[in-house]
């Protein structure tokens, strides 16, 4: 369906805002030190459960002949809100507060609201997604190896589920070594590519109003998975 493909297109980059990445020579991390990894990034979202940071996205598909880059901002707050807003030629803001989530296209005046909790298949592709942002169940979902990379890590994330596989065929997420974001990049179905660099990251307190959303006055709102 290519309204879930454009869906979850925009939400992979936003829950793969906490890994990062650049490619060198790297050296495998075995298992035990993979789950020690894995356990200090947990940690280390345990100790700063709320962050904002600003973004640049290159995104290369085969539709067109050069990619396109726009800047944003995003914030998060675990264990599910966040708020990712896309600058540009072609806006968008993408919020929730775990129980609705809004995609806005400011350029059109059109929204789309999903509530969670009404589709089983789209709650659990979402958790999937989300699990990236606490690092929580990550072996639930994905196969995934670690490696040592310069002065910080990358991980190399495939999809385990058949559903999260039509979404993205893997995500490889760099860190370093204060498991602060540096790059992502997620492959999308037909080789499109999503490219994210961060910057300016500020674990600080956000107040509830970050993750709430009120369309404009005449925007025209759908809701495609129904009422």
């Amino acid at each position: 369906m290519k309204w879930m493909r454009m869906t979850f297109a925009v939400i992979f980059t936003l829950v793969i805002v906490h890994w990062s990445l650049v490619i060198s020579s790297a050296a495998e991390l075995s298992p035990t030190d993979t789950a020690v990894l894995l356990q200090k990034l947990k940690e280390h979202r345990a100790k700063f459960p709320s962050l904002t940071a600003d973004f640049t996205e290159e995104k290369t598909t085969h539709l067109l002949t050069k990619p396109l880059v726009a800047q944003g901002t995003i914030a998060f707050q675990t264990p599910n809100k966040f708020r990712r807003e896309l600058k540009g030629n072609t806006p968008s803001i993408t919020v929730t507060d775990g129980a609705k989530l809004w995609i806005y296209y400011p350029s059109f005046k059109t929204a789309e609201l999903y509530t969670l909790g009404q589709r089983q298949f789209f709650d659990d592709s979402i958790a999937a997604l989300i699990a990236g942002l606490h690092f929580e169940r990550i072996a639930d979902y994905y196969r995934y190896r670690a490696f040592r990379e310069g002065e910080g890590y990358r991980l190399a994330l495939t999809p385990k589920s058949g559903g999260l596989k039509r979404m993205v065929k893997e995500l490889v997420v760099w860190v370093d070594d204060d498991f602060k974001i540096q790059k992502t990049e997620a492959r999308l179905p037909k080789d499109d590519r999503v490219a994210t660099t961060y910057r300016n990251q500020r674990p600080t307190p956000l107040p509830t109003s970050t993750f709430e959303f009120t369309p404009p006055s005449g925007t025209e709102i759908s809701q495609p998975l129904g009422k």
